[in-house]
């Protein structure tokens, strides 16, 4: 078997298990390597350099282009102040990721993915229907692909180095790509995205708060059940030094979506809008709205987004050559709870479908329940979001009773926390449009984090190359529709915020 035969297999491999054993087919061309002296070999998607000698073959500068070279001729010294450069920042993350147990099974890695992503972003897509018609079944069937397909790139950048030297972050990713600047950028993103998306919850608990329990007489704003709710999510936050989602959580999280999805499908199928205003005109529906696809677009993709922790489920995971697998199942069933959710309430109130779609249907038991659920989960998850946040910045600021003692320690985290939490909720009660503050949100973070950022850090780390020309041709489609979503979703969101705000101070 051919040396580049060989290599080609290795590149197109799909697992990322660092304990994967050789086939006999390999062994064999091994010790055929071997005979001749070593060559190097790059596993595309786990990285491992096995061996480097004077042989030409394809490589990949760190400034993305790729030449064919003697392998001889590459400084080792460069690769060692690359290493050094991002070991540096964290030898310790390094210790804990060698050492962190993978006793995580298809099951639970397929649970954990599904309750990252399904959440109040399903309560977004009826509406996101109504922007842009029927064509949204097909940006929700092409969105989970690219859901899919960056997920697996996120993990190889992970591996690039080797399994013996994973990284652990989204910003270690963009520090090694692009440095610095592109560590500054990642954690940008990251830190919009899992601030943003508390505010979102904050903003949704304390509307249907107030919608619940206004109709048992109480007069307590919306505003304040928000501060309140910012209260609750302050406290475990604050007081706990580190959080984990058990498994239990995960559970919990799962089911009250599934609720939230059948109680919003069956009622809309139940009590469309003809039947609810029988004297109204029949909703409107369109085929396809081209004006609303980009705002529409960013929205279903924060529907998808959960891509800051798919380094931390693969992490956990027994076998990872099942992650493409794992995040591909995911996709597929949160694109069929989708299509479900968002069918239904278009079909059932059309253009007068409102975000989130639970304020569309009947009053009752049902929307009650669906209510509940989704509050509750959102303000259980809450502390998760903000968790790997705080982490973060406790790691680069080095708050560790190590260095400041337990007393200090405790003080400085509870301190810099709650002006977090405070932060968040200012934030929240300043802009409480859900609709246009998610679509705002999505179009700046989720769409950089779940389709720019992986695709190019991707060919920063590994060459262009390294992809066919039908894949290259995949990537380009997946940067513009990252691009254009991002963009033109921003633009309408804003001119939205702008609107909102002006009617209510009108008002």
């Amino acid at each position: 078997m051919p040396v580049a035969t060989f290599l080609r297999r290795v590149l197109n491999r799909s697992g990322t298990d660092p304990d994967m054993s050789p086939t006999a087919d390999e062994a064999a061309v091994a010790a055929e390597i071997s005979a001749v002296g070593p060559v190097i070999a790059i596993d595309g998607n786990g990285g491992n350099i096995l061996e480097a000698s004077p042989v030409f073959t394809e490589t990949s500068s760190m400034d993305g282009a790729s030449d064919k070279m003697p392998m001889d001729t590459v400084s080792e010294k460069d690769v060692v102040v690359q290493e050094d450069e991002i070991e540096s920042e964290a030898p310790d993350q390094q210790q804990q990721l060698q050492t962190l147990p993978r006793n995580a099974g298809f099951l639970r890695s397929f649970s954990n993915v599904v309750c990252i992503i399904i959440g109040t972003g399903c309560l977004q897509i009826p509406y996101a229907f109504a922007k842009t018609g029927w064509i949204g079944i097909v940006i929700v069937v092409v969105s989970a692909f690219i859901g899919g397909y960056t997920g697996i790139l996120t993990i190889r950048c992970l591996y690039y180095r080797g399994a013996e030297h994973r990284l652990h972050s989204f910003p270690q990713i963009g520090r090694a790509a692009f440095g610095r600047w592109g560590q500054y950028a990642t954690q940008f993103f990251n830190y919009l995205y899992s601030l943003g998306t508390t505010c979102l919850y904050i903003i949704l608990s304390g509307q249907f708060i107030y919608q619940l329990v206004s109709t048992l007489g109480v007069t307590v704003t919306q505003k304040v059940w928000m501060v309140i709710v910012a209260v609750i999510i302050w406290i475990p936050v604050a007081l706990l030094k580190e959080m984990s989602e058990a498994a239990i959580m995960a559970i919990f999280g799962l089911l009250a979506s599934i609720v939230v999805i059948v109680v919003a499908t069956v009622m809309s199928l139940v009590q469309p809008f003809t039947e609810m205003y029988p004297n109204e005109p029949a909703p409107g529906h369109d085929v396809a709205i081209g004006i609303g696809v980009p705002v529409a677009l960013s929205s279903i993709v924060f529907s998808y987004s959960g891509s800051v922790v798919y380094p931390h489920v693969e992490a956990s995971m027994r076998k990872p050559k099942q992650w493409p697998n794992v995040i591909f199942a995911a996709m597929a069933f949160c694109a069929a709870c989708y299509l479900l959710i968002g069918v239904a309430g278009y079909w059932a109130y059309g253009d007068q479908v409102v975000s989130p779609v639970l304020d569309s249907i009947p009053t009752g038991a049902p929307a009650t329940i669906a209510k509940i659920m989704i509050t509750l989960h959102v303000i259980i998850a809450a502390p998760i979001m903000l968790l790997s946040f705080y982490l973060e910045i406790e790691k680069q600021w080095d708050i560790t009773p190590e260095r400041l003692g337990k007393k200090r320690e405790f003080t400085v985290r509870l301190v810099y926390r709650s002006i977090v939490v405070a932060a968040v909720c200012g934030v929240s009660l300043a802009i409480p449009y859900f609709s246009d503050f998610l679509s705002l949100i999505s179009s700046i973070a989720c769409v950089t984090m779940y389709a720019i950022l992986p695709v190019i850090c991707y060919l920063k780390l590994y060459g262009h190359r390294i992809a066919p020309w039908y894949e290259k041709i995949w990537m380009v489609f997946v940067l513009a529709v990252g691009a254009v979503a991002s963009i033109w979703g921003s633009i309408d969101a804003i001119k939205n915020l702008i609107k909102d705000a002006s009617g209510g101070a009108a008002a």
